[in-house]
């Protein structure tokens, strides 16, 4: 994933927050230059994303980005990430939407700082504030 890439996605996720209207992962493959496979580039690094938001203490902006289903929701791999990495317990559909919702609504309020995210050579973030 080169830094050019990753400040696009920022930029993407950012555009998304401002305007409060989630992102579709479709259009994010559409506007990214992601190495192939995409979709699996393109999840692995809003995996990474959203390790690192939980770090800081922040809201996860991977929950910008959406699929075209009907719930609107991100993918179910993404909640099952979220549960392997220890973030989150094992929820219903139901229960995954009523949080979903409310992250939503975190990110929505949060003012994220102006940083530069780096994925180093062991795939984990890295800030570099700047």
């Amino acid at each position: 994933m080169t830094q050019s890439v990753l400040q696009h996605l920022l930029q993407q996720l950012q555009q998304a927050q401002q305007q409060q209207r989630p992102a579709t992962y479709r259009q994010l493959l559409e506007q990214l230059d992601l190495p192939a496979p995409k979709m699996q580039s393109l999840a692995r690094v809003l995996e990474q994303l959203a390790v690192h938001d939980v770090q800081q203490g922040w809201p996860m902006r991977s929950v910008l980005v959406i699929s075209q289903t009907s719930l609107k929701l991100p993918r179910q791999g993404f909640f099952d990430f979220l549960v392997e990495q220890k973030i989150l317990a094992q929820m219903s559909e139901t229960q995954q939407q009523s949080w979903y919702q409310h992250e939503l609504a975190r990110v929505y309020a949060f003012s994220y700082p102006g940083e530069k995210l780096c994925f180093g050579g062991n795939g984990e973030p890295s800030s570099v504030t700047g």
